[in-house]
């Protein structure tokens, strides 16, 4: 059986649509339980609000960074995990049309020979 999910306290989820709301405005949306730790520490406000509502003690950045992307959409932000993986080139058309305009050229060239022995 899973575990209960963590509710977070007001106070948190007060403090990280602000942060979510900052980092869309700036384009600068945290990936990483790590960077999300960094970015908090050198927000001391924020991590005071944070800390207040168990911060570091009841829960880490692993477990407010899905929070935080979900309030980042909701701000009108790019989540950068919910992006999906930018599309490869697709060469193959290119080598499909190539094939396909020596296979004419070939049967061109085979024609003129073949009415010119014959």
């Amino acid at each position: 059986m899973r575990p209960p999910r963590y509710r977070f306290p007001d106070q948190v989820r007060s403090a990280t649509r602000e942060m979510a709301a900052r980092m869309a405005r700036e384009g600068s949306v945290v990936e990483t339980p790590e960077e999300l730790d960094a970015w908090i520490a050198r927000e001391p406000d924020t991590r005071a609000a944070l800390e207040g509502g168990g911060y570091g003690t009841q829960f880490t950045a692993d477990d407010l960074l899905p929070l935080l992307h979900v309030m980042v959409g909701a701000a009108g932000g790019r989540v950068p995990s919910a992006e999906p993986p930018p599309r490869p080139a697709r060469p193959r058309r290119l080598w499909i049309a190539l094939l396909l305009v020596a296979l004419l050229v070939a049967i061109a060239v085979a024609l003129a020979v073949a009415r010119r022995g014959g």
